[in-house]
């Protein structure tokens, strides 16, 4: 990973804590078991980050540029404020577009690695029980 991957995949991993925080808040609150808090909160953490890395790797192949430029181009039809004034074909806004992509990686890598938590401490709740 680039320098700048790794900082946002240490990013990743932070949000990941947080959620991971309020899940396991939310089983403490309901006096669910240690072992199930611990469970809970890494899975639902995983599930977000593994799947909003999916989304944005969609993204970045291009799977939502016809929507995008669809919805833009009504836009500027109908308010003609909208936009920089001059019209763009759909290559032109398809290059503009995949300057500004974010890599995907750093979140499925971060979901994986609390999903990984999630299956450790599912089978110690399974082998304590």
């Amino acid at each position: 990973m680039k320098k700048l991957d790794l900082w946002t995949f240490l990013k990743d991993l932070l949000i990941g804590a947080v959620v991971t925080a309020l899940v396991f808040g939310l089983g403490l609150y309901r006096e669910y078991g240690l072992m199930r808090c611990f469970c809970d909160g890494f899975f639902v953490t995983a599930v977000f980050q593994m799947g909003v890395g999916l989304i944005v790797l969609a993204r970045n192949k291009g799977s939502f540029d016809a929507v995008g430029f669809g919805l833009r181009s009504v836009l500027q039809t109908h308010i003609p404020s909208f936009g920089n004034g001059e019209k763009e074909d759909i290559m032109a806004y398809r290059e503009r577009k995949s300057l500004t992509r974010k890599p995907a990686a750093p979140l499925i890598l971060s979901g994986s690695v609390y999903l990984a938590l999630s299956l450790i401490f599912l089978a110690l709740y399974y082998w304590l029980a």
